[in-house]
């Protein structure tokens, strides 16, 4: 409990993933009012990330940080040979539930676009 009181971030938890490969998906432990952070670092050849249902493609190199919904974008980086990490900063409402403290209340959504943008199916249909 001590280090709690110590934990500096307003993220609940992190992630280090190596090498590995990420296929397309949602994080449905996540709120759809918080984004996650995203870091790549290593030496590899380009990489690309995929938010389909935005139907956007990103640079993904070295140094880059992208922040979005991981529950309502469907996300994707393609690359099986290399020497990659990545750094994935979240919030689980279940931390917050346990240490009895209030739920962040960093971006809001309508209940239209929530209902709007929380369906891939929709969303992909739509484009």
């Amino acid at each position: 409990m001590s280090c709690i009181r110590h934990w500096a971030s307003i993220f609940t938890g992190v992630a280090v993933m190596g090498n590995r490969w990420s296929p397309a998906h949602h994080n449905p432990k996540c709120c759809p009012e918080w984004f996650d952070i995203m870091t790549l670092v290593g030496n590899y050849p380009s990489a690309r990330m995929k938010l389909h249902n935005l139907g956007i493609e990103l640079v993904y190199d070295s140094g880059v940080m992208v922040a979005f919904c991981s529950r309502l974008v469907c996300h994707a980086v393609d690359m099986r040979t290399s020497d990659r990490w990545v750094w994935a900063w979240f919030m689980r409402d279940s931390v917050h539930n346990h240490f009895k403290t209030p739920r962040g209340e960093h971006t809001w959504y309508s209940e239209e676009d929530y209902a709007k943008y929380s369906k891939v199916e929709d969303i992909l249909n739509g484009m």
